[in-house]
């Protein structure tokens, strides 16, 4: 199960100038290129790098998404950025607690440790909302 997520931001930038900012972005961080038009470019992360992974890599990286530029009228752009992030672990997760708590008849644990389990989702979508568009303005 994948959790989608929209980053808008207006830009005043040349449309070709941000589209090799996202592509140097995008190779830069290991993701794989699948889709690339005039008005998009769809990633997702390459799985075959040679990147070294770390335990923050969940809150910092995005899993697969598609960024889309369009021009506005008063000489900027508009970019979207849409991801996927899984909740596959935290549901299950989630879930395996529910069940313990049913069986040891408690069921207020349950109920705080799935708002524990929520933190790092929240995490990482403020985490993600700050850091992509500074970084692909670096780039």
């Amino acid at each position: 199960m994948k959790f989608k997520y929209k980053i808008k931001k207006s830009l005043k930038i040349d449309p070709k100038v941000l589209e090799e900012k996202i592509n140097t972005y995008l190779l830069n961080n290991h993701y794989r290129i699948v889709e690339r038009a005039p008005g998009y470019i769809i990633f997702m992360e390459d799985e075959f790098s040679n990147r070294r992974q770390s335990r923050s890599d969940f809150h910092n990286r995005i899993g697969e998404g598609k960024f889309i530029f369009t021009e506005k009228t008063d000489d900027g752009i508009y970019l979207e950025l849409i991801y996927l992030t899984s909740l596959s672990y935290y549901i299950v997760t989630v879930m395996l607690v529910t069940t313990f708590g049913v069986y040891t008849n408690n069921i207020i644990m349950p109920i705080v440790i799935s708002l524990a389990l929520t933190t790092p989702i929240l995490y990482k979508i403020i985490k993600v909302n700050e850091r992509v568009f500074k970084e692909i303005l670096e780039c």
